[in-house]
């Protein structure tokens, strides 16, 4: 079965299936959109053959990022995600192994621990990575300073859940590292009529405004806003911040 078609087949029912053929309801996954735009990010860049993912699940955008690359030489995919046994009974491996992908590393430990040591083999050594792991703030902050350090220049970091509070206080702060521009964001045609125009009006405000005239609550309220579901980072060189280097995440 190809990626596509097991794709179609999930959304469609809602549903994953184990090994065993035990079916369980899809949940706490990438939509559709957001799917087919880590694919097209994938697509367009030849360049990309190793990619990393924090955080599989199900195995949705697991499936989106093989699917791009099962047509080019020396791929390698690698996924952090201690709890895939434990509490998604295998199924996001199950999937890949659906569609006949078998250049993928599984690390089943927590990505404290997987990053660290991954980046002593591999510093600047990844074309994409994903972050979809665990959310807290000093969480995601985590993931993304060794995502840094394990991207190479050029390369494409995208995170999910950017309208999570929590979540976006971590990207708002790494936008700020001077190594990186935003690259993209998903569509927004896989948000609410409120959340739309939320987003257009925050977008709309000045950052003048937003820095030196609001409070930094309403500050992180609308910097939160006008974001996507998911930001693409590209990284433009290496990091060489000074060692009293800082932003504040309150402020865009």
């Amino acid at each position: 079965m190809d990626a596509h078609t097991l794709l179609e087949k999930i959304f469609s029912s809602n549903q994953v299936q184990d090994e065993s053929g035990n079916n369980y309801e899809l949940a706490g996954n990438i939509d559709k959109v957001e799917g087919d735009y880590i694919f097209n990010l994938i697509s367009n860049n030849k360049d990309i053959v190793k990619t990393l993912e924090v955080g599989c699940g199900y195995g949705i955008s697991s499936l989106f990022i093989c699917a791009a690359l099962q047509s080019r030489e020396n791929v390698k995919h690698t996924i952090i995600d201690p709890f895939q046994f434990s509490d998604y009974q295998g199924i996001g491996i199950s999937n890949l192994k659906r569609i006949d992908c078998h250049f993928f590393e599984l690390i089943q430990e927590p990505s404290e621990y997987a990053l660290p040591n991954l980046t002593v083999k591999a510093e600047d050594s990844f074309d994409f990575i994903f972050i979809d792991g665990w959310h807290s703030f000093d969480h995601v902050l985590l993931d993304l300073f060794y995502a840094n350090r394990l991207l190479r220049i050029g390369g494409y970091l995208t995170i999910d859940d950017c309208r999570l509070p929590s979540v976006a206080k971590a990207v708002t702060y790494f936008s700020k590292y001077p190594a990186y521009k935003i690259h993209s964001d998903t569509s927004s045609s896989n948000l609410s009529l409120q959340a739309k125009l939320a987003r257009r009006i925050c977008r709309s405000i000045p950052d003048v405004i937003t820095k030196y005239f609001l409070p930094s609550t309403i500050s992180a309220l609308l910097n939160r806003l006008k974001y996507s579901s998911m930001l693409t980072f590209k990284k433009l060189g290496h990091d060489q911040r000074s060692s009293r280097w800082y932003s504040n995440p309150l402020l865009n």
